[in-house]
C-alpha cells in the first residue's frame, strides 16, 4: 500500500471492530388480547398511557375485562402495551366475518331529484338457503340476480365396510373449527363390532356429534357439517380407531360465497348486491337491507322482482325517483363496529364562521359534546370535504366516519341532528377461537404475529383451557421462545379448584416454562358504579396487574428482567384491595398450591398485597423460574438481534474469534447487571465456538456454532431459621469447674 502513496502523508484507516456492541432488546412490552367497548377489529394498538387506551379503545364495560387490564398494567408501572380487539367471527380464518356492527344514520339534503330506494324491514343476520336470489330491475331493465352459494364440508370413510373395530376404540372430530369431539364405539352398539357396517357407525356417529350428521351409503359413511358456507370444516384427528376407518387427514371445507348461508351477515350481502348494475346497496342503522338507484329523477325505477328470498325483507312494489325533495346526503356511522355508536347523535350545524355552502359537523355521546368538526363543504376534491376532513387518519374523529353519498349538486345538509342506530359489539356466540384467532385471518391472538417486541402475553377475563393452552403454545412455539405468558385463573375458584384446574382440567402442570399461573383473581377500586354497580370494589382477572409489575421490575435497574417480581418489594400490586377468596391469607392453602407451580397473591399483618411465588408452570425445564426464564429469553433476544453482522460473512477462524469476543463481552455486561450466580466470569457463564464445535463438516454446512453456558440465579424461595437455647454462658461456667 506504501508503494501506492504520492507523497508523505498521514493516512487513517478504520479496522473493523474486533468486539461488536450488542444492543439490549425491550423485556417489558405486554400485548393483551380482549373485549374493548370499541376500536379495530383484530388490528393491534400500541397504548403508552391509560388515557391513550381510552381514547382508542373507549371505556368500562359491563362485559369487557381489557380495559380494567389496561388500567392495572400502567398503574403498576407499564409502558408500552399492545391491544387486539376481540369480537365473534363466523369464520376466524376471514376478518370479514366479524359480526360486530357500525351504528349508523344518514343526514339528508334537499332541493335536487332523489333516486328510487326499496328498504327491507328484516335485519341481518339472513337465514337463508343455497340458491336464495335477490333478483332486481333497474328503470324498466333487465332482471338482474345476486345469488347466495354455499356448500357443506364433508368426509367420508376410506373404503367401503365392514369395519373392524374393537370395544371401546374412538376417534376424534371437529366440525366448523369448535371444540374436540369423542366418538366412542362400544360392542352394545354393534351386531359384530369388528364387523361393523356403515349404517350401525352412522347410527352410532348420529347419537354423539354435534354440530354434524352422518350417512351411510354404498357402505361407507359421510360425515357432513351441519353448517353450509366458507365456515364449513370437517376434520378426522386421530383417535384409535382412525386407521380402521381410514378417514382422509386433511381437513374439509365448505365452498360459496357467505361463511355460513342460515347466518348471511348485512356485510356478506352488500357484497353480494356489489355487483348489481345501477343499483347502489347499503345497511340500514337497523342492519337491513336498502337499495338505491344511481340515477335520480322521476323516470328511474326500482323493483324487486319474482324469485327473491322472502328472507330479505324487501316488497315488489314499484319505487320511483322524484324531480325534488330529501335524499340521503351523508352516511355517518360509528367509526369501529358496536353498541357504542348507539349513543351517538350526529348535528349537522350552520357555520360559526358564517361562510356560505358549508356546514359544521358536530358528534355527541350520550348528550354530551365531543366533537366538532367546522366549515365543511360536500364537494369532492376540496381541502374541507367532508370525508377528508372526519376520516383523517391523524386529525379527524375517534367516534365516526362519514361517507358522501354523491347527491347531484352537492347540497349540503340543513341544521339537523340524526341518532345512529344498529351498532352491535358482536359477542353472541363469543367462543375461544375467537381469541386465539388464526394465522391466515390475522384475528384474535395471531393479530400480533407481526410485532416483534412483545415480550409479554395476556388474554384478560378468558381464563379457560384451551386460552391457556394456547397461549403457551403461541409463547413457546409460534414466537419460538421469546414471549412470557401470564395465565389468570379461573372465576371463583378455591385453593382445590385452581389445584385441579392446573393438574387435570386444563393439564397446564408441567406443560411449559414460557409462562406462570397465578391465583386467585383480586379486588380493586369500582372504576365505573354507572357499569359495575353501587359495589365499592371489582374483582378482576389480576394479569393486567401482573404485567404491570414485570415492567416495573424490569426498569427499577440496569439488569432489573433478572429481578424475580415477587416479594414484598418488587412484587408489590399497587391498587389491589383485597382478593376474590381469603383462602389465599392461609399459609395451608397456599402450602396446597404451591408445590403445583401456582404463584399465590397475598398478604399479611403490615404488609403489602404481593406476588408470592415466582414460578413457571414447569419445573424440569432448563430454566423453571419467572425471572430465570424472562432473563434468558432477554439474553437470546439480544444475541440473535446483535449476531446479524456475522451472517453472509466468510466463516474464517477470525469470525468465529469476533463472535466469541461479542458474546463474552455482553455477557460481561449482564454478570455485572446481576444476571448470574457468580461476579467470577468463570463461573457465571462459558461461551464456545472452537474448532471442536466447529469442523469442517460443520463449516462447510454453511453454519457457524456457538454454544453458551449461563449460571443463571435461583430465588430465595423459602427462608429457614433454625433456633435454639443459647447455652454458651453455662458451658463455659461448666469448663471452668
Amino acid at each position: 500500500m506504501a508503494g501506492d502513496l504520492l507523497s508523505s502523508k498521514v493516512v487513517v484507516v478504520e479496522e473493523e471492530p474486533r468486539v461488536r456492541g450488542i444492543p439490549s432488546v425491550p423485556t417489558s412490552i405486554a400485548a393483551a388480547v380482549g373485549i374493548a367497548e370499541r376500536g379495530p377489529l383484530s388490528e393491534p394498538v400500541l397504548c403508552s398511557s391509560f388515557e391513550e387506551f381510552r381514547a382508542r379503545f373507549g371505556g368500562f364495560t359491563p362485559n369487557a375485562d381489557l380495559p380494567l387490564a389496561a388500567m392495572g398494567f400502567f398503574e403498576n408501572g407499564g409502558g408500552q402495551l399492545w391491544c387486539v380487539r376481540v369480537v365473534h367471527h363466523t369464520d376466524v380464518a376471514d376478518k370479514n366475518t366479524a359480526t360486530a356492527l357500525r351504528a349508523s344514520g344518514f343526514l339528508t339534503a334537499g332541493g335536487g331529484p332523489t333516486p328510487a330506494v326499496v328498504t327491507g324491514s328484516l335485519p341481518g343476520p339472513f337465514v337463508l338457503e343455497p340458491g336464495a336470489k335477490l333478483v332486481v330491475s333497474v328503470s324498466g331493465g333487465p332482471d338482474q340476480e345476486a345469488v347466495v352459494q354455499a356448500t357443506a364440508a364433508w368426509l367420508q370413510t376410506g373404503a367401503p365396510g365392514p369395519y373392524a373395530l374393537a370395544d371401546g376404540q374412538t376417534l376424534l372430530v371437529r366440525f366448523d373449527g369448535s371444540f374436540t369431539q369423542q366418538v366412542a364405539f362400544v360392542a352394545l352398539d354393534f351386531a359384530n363390532i369388528a364387523a361393523a357396517t356403515d349404517k350401525e357407525l352412522a347410527a352410532v356417529f348420529n347419537k354423539q356429534i354435534l354440530g354434524a350428521k352422518a350417512t351411510a351409503e354404498s357402505g361407507l359413511v359421510r360425515l357432513t357439517s351441519d353448517t353450509q358456507g366458507t365456515a364449513s370444516k370437517v376434520e378426522v384427528l386421530g383417535g384409535t380407531a382412525a386407521a380402521a376407518l381410514g378417514f382422509p387427514g386433511a381437513p374439509a371445507v365448505g365452498t360459496g360465497n357467505v361463511a355460513s348461508v342460515r347466518a348471511t351477515s348485512i356485510a356478506e350481502l352488500l357484497a353480494l348486491a356489489a355487483g348489481l348494475a345501477g343499483a347502489v346497496p347499503s345497511a340500514t342503522p337497523a342492519g337491513a337491507l336498502s337499495l338505491r338507484t344511481v340515477a335520480t329523477g322521476v323516470a328511474v325505477t326500482l323493483q324487486v322482482r319474482l324469485g327473491t328470498s322472502p328472507a330479505f325483507g324487501l316488497d315488489q312494489d314499484l319505487h320511483t325517483g322524484a324531480a325534488s325533495g330529501a335524499a340521503n346526503a351523508l352516511r355517518v356511522e360509528g367509526k369501529d363496529p358496536g353498541a357504542y355508536g348507539n349513543r351517538l347523535e350526529v348535528e349537522a350545524r350552520a357555520p360559526i364562521s358564517g361562510e356560505p355552502g358549508v356546514f359544521d359537523l358536530v358528534v355527541l355521546e350520550g348528550g354530551l359534546f365531543r366533537e366538532r368538526f367546522p366549515n365543511l363543504r360536500m364537494t369532492p376534491g376540496t381541502e374541507r370535504h367532508v370525508e377528508r376532513v372526519v376520516n383523517d387518519t391523524r386529525t379527524g374523529s375517534l367516534l365516526v366516519r362519514v361517507t358522501d353519498q354523491l347527491l347531484p349538486g352537492a347540497p349540503i345538509p340543513p341544521p339537523q341532528t340524526v341518532a345512529l342506530a344498529g351498532g352491535n359489539d358482536g359477542l353472541v356466540g363469543l367462543t375461544d377461537a375467537d381469541f386465539l384467532g388464526s394465522e391466515a385471518g390475522r384475528t384474535g391472538l395471531r393479530a400480533i404475529d407481526r410485532i416483534q417486541d412483545i415480550s409479554l402475553l395476556l388474554v384478560p377475563g378468558r381464563a379457560t383451557p384451551a386460552v391457556h393452552n394456547g397461549m403457551l403454545q403461541y409463547a413457546e412455539v409460534v414466537r419460538e421462545g421469546t414471549m412470557f405468558a401470564l395465565l389468570d385463573p379461573p372465576a371463583g375458584a378455591s385453593a382445590t379448584d385452581i389445584v385441579t384446574y392446573a393438574e387435570a382440567t386444563a393439564a397446564l402442570l408441567g406443560l411449559s416454562e414460557f409462562g406462570a399461573l397465578y391465583w386467585p383473581r383480586v379486588k380493586v377500586l369500582n372504576p365505573a358504579r354507572s357499569v359495575f354497580g353501587s359495589s365499592d370494589t371489582l374483582v378482576v382477572p389480576p394479569s393486567g396487574i401482573l404485567a404491570g409489575v414485570f415492567a416495573r421490575t424490569d426498569a427499577a435497574r440496569p439488569g432489573g428482567v433478572y429481578d424475580p417480581p415477587a416479594g414484598i418489594e418488587a412484587g408489590r400490586m399497587f391498587g389491589v384491595l383485597g382478593f376474590e377468596t381469603d383462602e389465599v391469607l392461609e399459609e395451608k392453602k397456599r402450602d396446597l398450591v404451591y408445590p403445583k407451580r401456582i404463584n399465590p397473591l397475598t398478604t399479611g399483618p403490615g404488609l403489602p398485597r404481593f406476588i408470592d411465588g415466582s414460578r413457571t408452570l414447569k419445573g424440569d425445564g432448563n430454566f423453571p423460574f419467572v425471572a430465570e426464564r424472562r432473563g434468558v429469553i432477554f439474553i437470546e433476544r439480544s444475541l440473535k438481534q446483535g449476531l446479524q453482522f456475522a451472517r453472509h460473512k466468510n466463516n474464517t477462524e477470525g469470525l468465529r474469534a469476533t463472535v466469541r469476543r461479542t458474546i463474552t463481552g455482553f455477557l460481561l455486561a449482564q454478570m455485572n447487571n446481576g444476571a448470574f450466580r457468580s461476579r467470577d466470569p468463570v463461573k457465571a457463564f462459558f461461551v464456545d465456538v472452537s474448532d471442536l464445535l466447529n469442523t469442517p463438516a460443520v463449516i462447510f454446512a454453511g453454519k457457524l456454532l456457538a454454544r453458551i453456558g449461563l449460571a443463571t440465579n435461583k430465588p430465595a424461595e423459602f427462608i429457614v431459621l433454625s433456633i435454639s437455647q443459647d447455652t454458651r454462658a453455662l458451658e463455659a461456667e461448666l469448663a471452668q469447674s
